[in-house]
């Protein structure tokens, strides 16, 4: 679940368990504290503001938070790991093992630990301290399966490519129900983010205000 995915990562929003904004995330504009949130569509979160409200693309806004989350880890500091007490196999071909070797190093950073037996046969030994266990060969094998086709620019390094497609692969999906706590905790990280406003590739932007002045305007109210 959410909580699972970023709860460890003593990031932002760590107020938000009771399922109400703190007042913490002001980075962009004013939240209403204490507001309760909307949830339509199993996609979009509307939040209250001082002037109007945000709507929030849930899956959008996590995938911003978890690329800075994971572009810290790669950039600033190593990414602690759990040992896991069985390793996973991962079913992978031979040319995905080429690009796993070259890829091993950024992945290792990220907190997964990935051998290589003497039947040349890999497996996943660690996983993020801050990721819930199961699923991880899975999450691994989409991993390679993403870059693949990723589509960018060249002046996008591998472990850039790498960072964005770990975000799109591991966020919360459109469709999803959140609860109250769930999604008060991803617009307090999305707002704690340093580009709060767009998605990692910058295409597509994560939430939009509509103020109190426009609103009024569709009603026939503006002055």
């Amino acid at each position: 679940d959410y909580f699972s995915l970023v709860g460890g990562t003593g990031g932002p929003g760590s107020g938000a368990g009771d399922g109400a904004i703190s007042g913490k995330a002001k980075k962009a504009f004013d939240l209403v504290d204490g507001a309760p949130l909307l949830q339509i569509q199993q996609t979009y979160i509307i939040a209250p503001t001082t002037n109007g409200y945000v709507l929030v693309h849930q899956q959008l806004a996590h995938e911003r938070i978890l690329y800075e989350h994971f572009s810290h880890k790669l950039h600033k500091s190593a990414g602690a790991s759990q040992r896991l007490l069985i390793p996973c196999d991962l079913h992978i071909s031979a040319a995905d093992g080429i690009l796993l070797e070259e890829l091993k190093d950024t992945i290792q950073a990220l907190g997964y630990y990935i051998e290589k037996d003497d039947k040349s046969r890999y497996g996943v030994t660690a996983v993020p301290a801050d990721m819930p266990t199961g699923g991880e060969a899975r999450a691994i094998e989409l991993l390679l399966e993403q870059f693949k086709h990723f589509n960018s620019e060249i002046r996008f390094s591998k472990k850039e490519k790498v960072i964005r497609c770990m975000a799109r692969q591991q966020a919360v999906k459109a469709g999803k129900i959140l609860t109250q706590a769930e999604m008060a905790r991803l617009v307090e990280d999305l707002f704690n983010c340093d580009m709060s406003a767009l998605t990692a590739a910058g295409d597509s932007p994560t939430y939009i205000e509509f103020k109190e002045d426009y609103l009024d305007g569709l009603f026939g109210l503006g002055k």
